[in-house]
């Protein structure tokens, strides 16, 4: 009974180990590199390191733009309140 709950780390067959890597709790294979002339960026991941580019840079825009947003509003109540 209890065989069957055994799993092997190694074991790249095994459903529980697919789901862990899944996961993230177990490390997934390192491929081997590719070297020569063969070695090149494929244009999937060219593409997608520029959509996570233009994410990072859109979502740091925002922030800035709401802190500025935000230290003005505040600016503008404290003016109003030591005038007051």
């Amino acid at each position: 009974m209890w065989a069957a709950l055994r799993f092997d780390p190694d074991d790249d067959t095994s459903i529980i180990m697919d789901s862990l890597r899944a996961l993230g709790l177990v490390r997934r294979r390192i491929e081997q590199p590719v070297v020569g002339r063969k070695a090149y960026v494929r244009v999937w991941e060219r593409v997608r390191a520029l959509i996570v580019l233009a994410a990072i840079i859109i979502s740091i825009g925002i922030a800035l733009a709401a802190t500025i947003g935000i230290i003005v509003l505040a600016a503008g109540f404290l003016l109003e309140q030591a005038i007051a």
